[in-house]
């Protein structure tokens, strides 16, 4: 049983306490998701430099889904679709179209593509992972191009 405090400030202190809790939470709810979706970028970077560099084909993301989830049985987010959703961030994000509305929107001159990229990255990642994966499931022409044919 808890003892009634009478202290004209304890409730004040706990509202203040209550608040600050909340805040933490949310803070750290934010740097968790920043962290997960520059992790996707840089698994979506990953599969796209191999894909180019190593010549390795569609195949490598099913296999890479099935060793993340055997190796990191308790996590979720290494499913096929999640992974070519990566892929297809990465793409999206770094694309020549895209980086070239972001100057547009941005309003700025000739701008340097790997700062540009970059801040394109560290904007994304503010935004959560959820929200990029709706996003990327309704760009029906970039699925196309990303995604393999499924028969």
């Amino acid at each position: 049983m808890t003892k009634r405090l009478s202290h004209p400030d304890y409730p004040a202190f706990l509202t203040a306490l209550k608040e600050r809790i909340l805040q933490a939470r949310t803070s750290a709810a934010r740097a968790v998701n920043r962290e997960l979706v520059l992790l996707y970028w840089d698994i979506g970077r990953g599969i796209v430099e191999k894909q180019q560099t190593a010549g390795w084909g569609d195949a490598v993301v099913e296999r890479l889904a099935a060793d993340l989830r055997a190796v990191f049985p308790d996590m979720r987010g290494f499913s096929v679709v999640n992974l070519w959703r990566m892929k297809q961030l990465y793409l999206a994000h770094t694309s020549p179209e895209f980086l070239a509305q972001a100057v547009r929107e941005l309003k700025v001159g000739e701008a340097d593509p790997e700062k540009l990229s970059q801040a394109v990255r560290e904007l994304t990642a503010s935004i959560p992972w959820g929200h990029h994966a709706n996003v990327l499931a309704k760009i029906t022409d970039a699925v196309r191009e990303v995604l393999p044919t499924r028969k």
